[in-house]
């Protein structure tokens, strides 16, 4: 590793303190940022750096393994498989975005290299993690409505896209959740089958029940 490259980590490390929430706690770390419950101090996900040694620059990863919906869906038999390859809630990494929200360039990789201005694009990586990625992950955690639309973006983010959109619509008040979800189960995207089924128990669920004065039609 060059030394411009460990003066780049180094630099980035110290500006990972930087972004707030008010939903969660963020704990920086060397290569990322570990996030967690503020009462609890539960870990409930996090974002880690890594580096691409032939792409001659670094990515981030995102994921979620904690929360309401995290906990409804652990308990919840569904008679398909997880989108994601671990036991996350939510996982995606730059290397496949489409809107550049990490990156500039295409690839979803920031590069490293010899004279570049190190604090400017750290600064950069820190603005583009609070404006992006860190809210995405506060929407699955708080469970507000903006999730439905992450959801419907970019579905295999998600672990099981239609139950999670349900239990959305659920913890923000819908009336009438089958009418709501119905559209969503009919995008193969989203949906694996159109059996809906797994609402009876999310409906019966305390974690999925709307907190008081959440309602809409």
């Amino acid at each position: 590793m060059n030394t411009t490259t460990l003066q780049f980590k180094a630099a980035l490390a110290a500006r990972l303190g930087e972004p707030y929430s008010d939903i969660v706690l963020l704990k920086p770390l060397k290569n990322g940022i570990r996030i967690m419950d503020k009462v609890t101090r539960k870990p409930l996900g996090g974002l880690a750096f890594d580096y691409l040694r032939n792409a001659g620059g670094v990515y981030v990863s995102c994921e979620v393994a904690g929360g309401i919906v995290h906990e409804v869906l652990a308990g919840l038999a569904l008679p398909y498989e997880s989108n994601l390859f671990n036991g996350d809630t939510m996982f995606f990494n730059s290397l496949s975005e489409e809107r550049k929200e990490f990156s500039p360039d295409a690839g979803g990789v920031v590069r490293v290299h010899d004279g570049m201005d190190i604090d400017r694009t750290c600064g950069e990586i820190v603005e583009r993690l609070a404006r992006h990625h860190i809210p995405k992950m506060e929407r699955l955690l708080a469970v507000g409505e903006g999730l439905i639309d992450d959801v419907a973006a970019n579905p295999l983010h998600y672990a099981y896209p239609l139950p999670v959109i349900a239990i959305c619509l659920l913890r923000n008040g819908c009336q009438d959740v089958d009418a709501a979800l119905a559209p969503y189960a009919r995008n193969k995207r989203i949906a694996r089958n159109r059996n809906l089924d797994f609402l009876a128990a999310l409906k019966a669920h305390p974690l999925c029940a709307s907190p008081a004065g959440t309602h809409r039609p």
